[in-house]
Order: C-alpha cells, then structure tokens, then sequence
C-alpha cells in the first residue's frame, strides 16, 4: 500500500515538473479578430460580430463629423446689418460705403451658414437717412422669417473741400481742392464726388478752408455775356452760313440765349458752344 502511494506521488510530482519546464518555450496566446488592423482599437459588438467595412465607417463618422450644411449660427443685430448694407448698395448701384443700423431690437435666429436675404422692397426708393425696408430670410430653400424694419443709413464717399479760403467767383481745379469722406445722407447731403469734372464751374459764394464742396456753392461759367458781339453760325442741309449777332442775355456751356442779328436786326435764340459762339440749327 505504501509503495502504491509512493508511486502515485512520483507521477504527479513529474507531471508538474514537466509542465513548468515546457511553459517557458511558449509564447503568449493571443486571440485576434478576422481582418485585425494594427493600432485600430476594437470594439465588440454584444449581439453580432462587426464586419470591417462596419468599423471603417465608424471611424469616419467619428472623426469627420463637420458638415457646412448643417452648420448653425446665430443671424445677430450685427450680421443681419452687414447683409443689408451689402444689398441695398447693390440695389441702388452706389459706390462708397453703406452702412444699415437697426432703429429697433432684433431676435438673433438660428441658421446654416448657407442662409440668404432677399429684399421685398425699400421706402423711399432710393437711399435715404431713415428708411423701411422689408425683406425675408431664407435657409436650405426653405423661408425662416418675413421681416419688417425700419433702418437708419449712412453713405460715405470721398468729396471735395477746401484747402484755402475761396472767393466767390473763382474758377475752381485740383489746385484748391483737396478731398475727404463725409456722409453725404445727413449734413452733407448735395456733396461735389470726387473725380466730378468742374470745367466751366465756378463759386456763387465765398467759402472757408476746409469747406466740403457741394452743387449750391457752384454755377456755371457765362460763356456768352449781354451785350456782347458773338460769332453765330447756321448750319442745315448742304448750307453753311457764319454771321456776328448781339448776345441780349447771359449764357452758360449747353444752354440758348436770345441773339439779335446785327444786320437784320431780326431775333433768334440759339445754343451755346463755347465762350462767345452759338449755333443755330437751320
């Protein structure tokens, strides 16, 4: 019986020792799944395996979740006030700088980056320093809001002034203007633009130095003066005639003054072509 345990105790004894000596020439058993990718971490799914196709999918989605259409923003005072200033300068045609202030609170909207404002109408017609102007919001073809405001405006432009005290009378070029930019929609509404060509301007009143230029301050230059002795001349069909004739009133570039013929004595008006000629067309 003792020798039976003796035995028994020697084969468990050797199985041990062989088990402990072989491990050491194992490698670690590791399970992977079908079509593993290194570095990628896997996540299993409780009820069905995932197919790779599946995880490639996923991994996008997860990173590449920006989409610009469906991006929102909040339409605030300051946007909407940018886009109405950009629209309305292009529905009147304007050069310079229009600037849209709403005159009352605005509820910021929520929109894509994608939205559109379309403008119904404006009053007046024309820009103006207080308006009203109705227009509509429109996002992914769809409207969002039908809006009525009143807007308070400003235009800026560069316009003449001034360098130096100016007499009435004074024949005006580059030399005694200089230019700055002013709103033409408020005080200075009735500015001379800048690039305007004033041959045949002159001042109606006296101006001081750094005065911003506009229509009332000019008139035009007489060509013809009353009383004067000008060259006239007739043309019509196949016929060419010059005679003198007397001015009886002032007139400017463009405009008809009253001639007497200084043979005939018979009166006629005619068109001014420049200083001291008119035409007459017969």
């Amino acid at each position: 019986m003792k020798l039976l345990q003796v035995i028994t105790l020697s084969i468990v004894c050797s199985v041990f020792a062989i088990k402990a000596d072989v491990s050491r020439f194992l490698e670690p058993l590791v399970v992977k799944p079908k079509n593993f990718i290194p570095g990628r971490i896997f996540h299993a799914k409780p009820k069905a395996s995932i197919a790779p196709s599946d995880l490639n999918r996923r991994v996008h989605t997860d990173t590449f979740s920006f989409n610009t259409e469906t991006y929102e923003l909040l339409l605030s005072r300051e946007t909407i006030e940018k886009k109405l200033s950009e629209l309305l300068s292009h529905r009147y045609q304007v050069s310079g700088d229009v600037v849209v202030y709403l005159t009352r609170q605005w509820n910021a909207l929520k929109v894509s980056s994608n939205f559109i404002i379309k403008i119904r109408d404006c009053m007046p017609d024309q820009l103006s320093a207080s308006s009203f102007v109705r227009f509509s919001i429109w996002d992914k073809g769809l409207k969002v809001a039908d809006c009525a405001e009143p807007i308070r405006l400003t235009h800026f432009i560069e316009v003449y002034c001034t360098k130096n005290l100016l007499q009435r009378g004074s024949k005006l070029n580059s030399s005694f203007l200089g230019n700055r930019s002013v709103d033409i929609l408020k005080q200075h509404i009735g500015a001379v633009p800048v690039g305007t060509n004033l041959k045949g301007y002159e001042l109606s009143a006296n101006l001081r130095d750094n005065s911003v230029l506009k229509w009332n301050h000019l008139r035009k230059v007489a060509l013809v003066k009353k009383g004067e002795v000008v060259d006239v001349f007739a043309s019509g069909t196949g016929i060419y005639i010059s005679m003198k004739g007397m001015a009886l009133e002032n007139g400017v570039e463009g405009g008809f003054v009253k001639v007497r013929n200084l043979s005939s004595d018979k009166e006629f008006q005619a068109k001014v072509l420049n200083e001291k000629s008119v035409k007459v067309q017969l």
